[in-house]
């Protein structure tokens, strides 16, 4: 507990420091935190890692400004849940552990949730506003529907439903300004335009869009 308290003081004041200098004392701090880290890693102003010591990541990494990065906290167990668990096959990560490969960019403004598993894989890109969900509130209990539920934390006494959908973005993805990725595996070298939202798997080499995003064609012509 004195410890997180010390982890959460360092990081308040380190955080907002701009610049290359703000760049270097994030590095040596975090690459100490994360439960893996490579060489070339930067981190922009205003960035915030919660429980990094699930968060395993490569090398040339960029994680621009004001962004917010959770992996679940250590042995977490969701106990106290209606839990929906939706399955990936190509997630072969575990449950809660956040992993990010080499070649990344992470846009300003971010939110790359981990609770359920997300796996970034190399040369992925992310533009700003971009929200990946791995783990979030549900409508309903689908064992249960006539159950009212509840989708907030500070609810006592009641029942609350949630959904587990592992993630995997594959190498070379690009995901567009205002993207929202709830579920499934983006293949490799997809783009996903801006303002779509992604529910299921998108296969290799797509140029997908909508709600729910879904290929239009090609990216590449092979």
């Amino acid at each position: 507990m004195i410890k997180r308290i010390v982890f959460s003081i360092l990081e308040s004041l380190i955080r907002n420091i701009s610049g290359g200098l703000g760049q270097r004392i994030r590095r040596q701090y975090y690459k100490r935190r994360f439960k893996s880290c490579g060489s070339n890693l930067r981190i922009d102003e205003g960035v915030i890692f919660q429980n990094p010591e699930n968060m395993n990541f490569g090398s040339d990494i960029w994680f621009m400004p004001y962004s917010i990065i959770t992996a679940a906290p250590k042995w977490h167990q969701v106990t106290d849940r209606d839990l929906k668990k939706k399955i990936n096959h190509s997630f072969n990560g575990d449950i809660g552990v956040l992993k990010i490969g080499s070649e990344v960019q992470i846009g300003a403004f971010n939110i790359l949730q981990g609770y359920g598993g997300l796996n970034i894989m190399d040369r992925v890109t992310t533009s700003a506003r971009v929200s990946i969900y791995s783990h979030s509130h549900y409508p309903f209990d689908e064992k249960n529907k006539s159950k009212i539920t509840y989708a907030n934390a500070m609810v006592k006494g009641a029942p609350i439903s949630c959904i587990e959908s592992p993630i995997v973005i594959e190498s070379g993805v690009w995901l567009g300004l205002g993207v929202s990725v709830f579920a499934g595996t983006l293949g490799e070298n997809s783009f996903i335009t801006a303002g779509s939202i992604v529910i299921s798997d998108i296969e290799k080499n797509s140029y997908a869009s909508g709600n729910p995003a879904i290929k239009n064609k090609n990216r590449f012509e092979m």
